[in-house]
């Protein structure tokens, strides 16, 4: 008898008189077991006759118990097969279809959700110089940007100067830039920090570096060898000289003729700015005491067609003369440095990079994200979103393929740029500070009233040349930057007298049939230095008078000193002197009286009473050979 055999009826008590029935096993059809014939040999017979009499289910027949007897068949049913893989089918496409038809109706509603509302603009204004690539990324980003309040996100890219920006901030936005930006990406924080010092901080909600580009000048290959020694504060000395580059072993060349354009330059002039005042302010002073050699640089620039990068580096490379170029050199970007040399034919043999050495003036790029009415929400969100995108490793590496640094990434190859590892960057201070470097060389000059009083009688020695001499070049570079209106006269003093060299009047007028300032540098040119002490007391008296009889209304007029001392006046002295300013002072007409004093000069304490009785400054400088003494005619003349 098997495992699950139910005991043969014969065997039984009691039942012998009945005929004998099946017998069956548990098998595997549809009511969970198998039977078989009473007489087979073989559990798995297929000639067992179906049963004929009793109740039918499925085949089979009831009993007493809960199972059914069934005939004997071998394996499964067919028909259980198909109906177990029908069942199979029909659960798994009903699963499919609830996958899919999920599927589809959630992208349906997330295609419906992108543009319920329409598009949402977002206007970036960039630097031209990172504009382009700028774009293209602004395309990539807005085929996969996410939907910000049910608006599909659309940046639009328009390239603006900084001067362009900070202009439109604080007057009439330009149409041709279209909408206020929600970003905007100038080539330098100097820029960030103009607007801020023009708008307040609030206009900028947060700014951080993208990429970066050390400033460097653009110059003929035979022009950097010869700077090998030459730093940024060198170069105001080299720019006014009319023989600089001769005594670089460059003959024929005269002066640096560097140029500092202010559009499509990236910033580069007001770093370069930053990097000159920062060079030649003295220790421990603010880069703004170096600020008289920046206007020094800024007035003996060449005059262009144009003023911007593309014209200044057209006329370094397009002479066919290099020593006679209009141009000998261009603050610019490594970057511009880069896309100019690429777009140029044997740029090698004609174009070069000089990276002063010392702090790197360094154009940084900024993401500068923007606050104010002219936005919604959803626009600064937006903007935001975009400036995180940018920085993502693949789109740096566009940028960095456009000439930009980028940390980690390699540089492209150029015949031109090495990009070379270069100094810490410069910092010159605060974005106040900032501000006001870069206003000297955007803000107009104010039109002073000035009488110079200078001493003759000034022979020592100092950088190879007299004291006198220094002093001679530094207010002839100041006058050429000087507005054409301004009020300027000269009068000189020795040991024996002072003189009127040329009265004071507007510069642009006509003295001895020249314009004032041609007169002006002819006097100074013919100063010869005398021995023989100096009467400054009683010149001072005598231009006082001169210059608040001729008083200014509207401008600053002064009176600027510019002596070693000591006096050698007989009929005057410190305490005279004193007393006259005092009393020939009037506050409705002030003259201030500003003094640039050298050396351990004995009539200091005079000096700086006057000064201080007048409203003027007083000076004390050490050298004529330094950036200092620019500074301080730049600050007192203006």
């Amino acid at each position: 008898m098997g495992r699950h055999s139910l005991p043969d009826p014969d065997d039984r008590p009691g039942r012998s008189d009945e005929p004998a029935t099946e017998r069956f096993e548990y098998g595997a059809d549809a009511s969970g077991f198998e039977t078989q014939d009473a007489g087979s040999e073989s559990a798995g017979a297929d000639s067992a006759p179906p049963p004929q009499s009793g109740r039918d289910w499925d085949s089979g027949e009831w009993t007493g118990s809960h199972r059914a007897l069934t005939p004997a068949r071998r394996g499964v049913s067919i028909g259980v097969i198909v109906a177990l893989v029908a069942v199979v089918v029909l659960v798994g496409a009903v699963i499919l279809w609830r996958f899919f038809g999920d599927a589809l109706s959630s992208r349906s509603d997330v295609a419906a959700a992108r543009c319920v509302d329409g598009e949402l603009a977002v206007a970036v204004v960039a630097d031209p110089a990172i504009a382009e690539p700028v774009a293209a990324l602004a395309e990539k980003y807005n085929q996969t940007a996410d939907p910000v309040g049910d608006r599909c996100v659309k940046v639009g890219v328009t390239p603006a100067d900084s001067d362009q920006v900070v202009s439109g901030f604080t007057g009439d936005w330009p149409g041709e830039l279209g909408e206020r930006p929600a970003l905007w990406m100038p080539a330098s924080s100097v820029s960030a920090a103009r607007l801020e010092a023009a708008t307040g901080t609030q206009t900028i909600s947060d700014s951080r570096s993208l990429v970066s580009s050390p400033v460097l000048l653009a110059v003929s290959p035979q022009l950097k060898s010869a700077l090998t020694e030459q730093n940024w504060g060198t170069l105001p000395g080299l720019q006014t000289d009319p023989a600089g580059l001769d005594g670089l072993g460059l003959p024929g060349w005269g002066g640096l003729r560097l140029a500092l354009p202010l559009t499509q330059d990236s910033d580069a002039s007001y770093l370069a700015a930053e990097a000159v005042a920062a060079a030649a302010a003295p220790a421990g002073e603010p880069a703004t005491a170096g600020l008289g050699a920046v206007s020094t640089l800024i007035g003996a620039a060449p005059e262009l067609a144009e003023p911007d990068a593309d014209a200044a580096i057209a006329a370094l490379v397009d002479a066919t003369d290099p020593a006679g170029a209009a141009v000998h050199a261009v603050v610019i970007t490594e970057q511009q440095l880069f896309q100019h040399a690429a777009a140029l034919p044997d740029a090698e043999t004609k174009l070069a990079g000089w990276l002063p050495p010392g702090p790197t003036a360094t154009a940084d790029f900024p993401t500068a994200l923007l606050d104010g009415d002219w936005l919604s929400q959803e626009q600064v969100t937006a903007a935001s979103e975009f400036a995180r995108f940018m920085r993502k490793p693949d789109q740096l590496g566009e940028l960095a393929n456009a000439g930009f640094r980028v940390e980690g990434i390699a540089p492209p190859e150029s015949p031109v740029v090495d990009f070379a590892p270069v100094g810490p960057p410069l910092n010159v201070g605060d974005e106040a500070l900032r501000a006001t470097i870069a206003d000297t060389l955007t803000a107009p000059a104010q039109s002073p009233a000035v009488t110079i009083m200078l001493d003759q009688s000034m022979p020592a020695e100092e950088g190879g040349k007299s004291r006198l001499a220094n002093v001679v070049d530094a207010l002839e570079a100041r006058i050429q930057v000087l507005p054409a209106d301004s009020g300027v006269g000269l009068w000189t003093f020795d040991g024996v007298a002072g003189r009127s060299e040329v009265a004071g009047g507007a510069l642009s007028e006509q003295v001895g049939g020249r314009p004032r300032s041609e007169a002006l540098t002819a006097a100074l040119d013919a100063e010869t230095s005398s021995n023989g002490g100096a009467v400054s007391f009683t010149t001072l008296r005598l231009v006082y008078t001169d210059a608040s009889a001729k008083y200014r209304e509207g401008e600053k007029n002064s009176v600027l000193v510019i002596t070693a001392g000591p006096h050698t006046d007989q009929s005057l002295n410190g305490a005279g002197l004193q007393q006259y300013i005092t009393g020939a002072f009037d506050p409705a007409r002030p003259v201030a009286v500003n003094v640039i004093d050298f050396g351990d000069d004995a009539d200091r304490d005079t000096w700086e009473a006057v000064a201080e009785a007048t409203g003027g400054s007083y000076q004390n400088l050490a050298s004529s050979a330094s950036p200092e003494l620019a500074a301080a005619i730049a600050s007192m003349t203006s």
